[in-house]
């Protein structure tokens, strides 16, 4: 008999999905494909019990995420399968550079190919914050440069700064699926010698001297750790922020410029906004 699943939809605040996901970590999930203000959790319809789905709600409540709506839908495994993966389009960053599943084969003009599979619980840059990101990071990795991607996901951001000729770059995520996942999309691209890859909690981790960083996170996993971003870039070197909201940036750029940073650049797509900020040069 072909498995089946039960598919929760809900409809949540991009800010909120990280807080989201922590509540939904306690539960029999398969996977969870994240949308523009919306998440898809998919369960093993052997794992599902009719109780989820308020009891989601009420754990999101006492959390104060707002759930804006839900509803449950049952797929067999071959259509799951198939419906996702003909939802996952080529995405254009620009004339250059591509974001493609590994299983479209059609030829595409732009001359920078990444090929990203995302299980599903990531994004393949469909994102504005993604996209915003690739730009910036075209626009400031230089050869022999070093970086560091904070919560890489699928590890686009890892994977296009040594794909631009970064030397080295340490990409990490707290997250298991991410963790394997981005591991796998190295090597399909062919950079794992130049990207170095570790699943550690933020608070933990370790962060080398580089010449600049990336962080694609919500404001709350960024204000916190600017003092810690700042030390690990060298003097004059870029620090990449997205993942955040237009009427946040203030708020975020705030104990960067507290430390001595200079805004280099902002760029916004919808209600997101990318920051680009510039280390301060050592004196004496």
């Amino acid at each position: 008999m072909p498995t089946r699943y039960v598919m929760l939809t809900l409809s949540i605040h991009d800010e909120d999905s990280d807080v989201a996901v922590g509540v939904l970590s306690g539960y029999p999930i398969v996977g969870i494909e994240q949308g523009m203000d919306s998440m898809t959790v998919c369960f093993d319809q052997n794992d599902w019990q009719a109780d989820y789905q308020a009891a989601i709600a009420d754990e999101l409540a006492a959390v104060n995420v707002r759930l804006h709506g839900a509803h449950v839908q049952v797929l067999d495994d071959r259509n799951w399968n198939a419906e996702w993966e003909s939802s996952i389009e080529p995405v254009v960053v620009n004339e250059r550079i591509v974001i493609v599943p590994e299983w479209h084969a059609e030829p595409m003009s732009q001359s920078m190919r990444l090929v990203i599979t995302p299980k599903m619980s990531f994004g393949t840059g469909h994102h504005s914050t993604t996209r915003m990101m690739c730009r910036l990071i075209e626009k400031h990795v230089t050869p022999g440069s070093s970086w560091i991607d904070v919560g890489t996901g699928t590890g686009v951001l890892a994977i296009l700064a040594a794909r631009l000729g970064a030397s080295s770059v340490y990409a990490f995520d707290n997250d298991e699926w991410s963790y394997s996942n981005a591991l796998e999309n190295i090597g399909r691209n062919g950079v794992e010698e130049t990207v170095r890859l570790e699943h550690v909690e933020l608070q933990k981790v370790h962060l080398p001297k580089s010449t600049g960083l990336a962080a694609n996170l919500y404001r709350h996993l960024v204000i916190p750790y600017a003092d810690s971003f700042v030390e690990a870039v060298e003097p004059g070197g870029m620090i990449l922020l997205s993942g955040i909201l237009r009427y946040d940036a203030d708020d975020v750029c705030a104990p960067f410029l507290a430390s001595g940073c200079v805004i280099d650049e902002i760029m916004s797509e919808t209600e997101w906004c990318a920051i680009a900020l510039r280390t301060p040069q050592r004196h004496g």
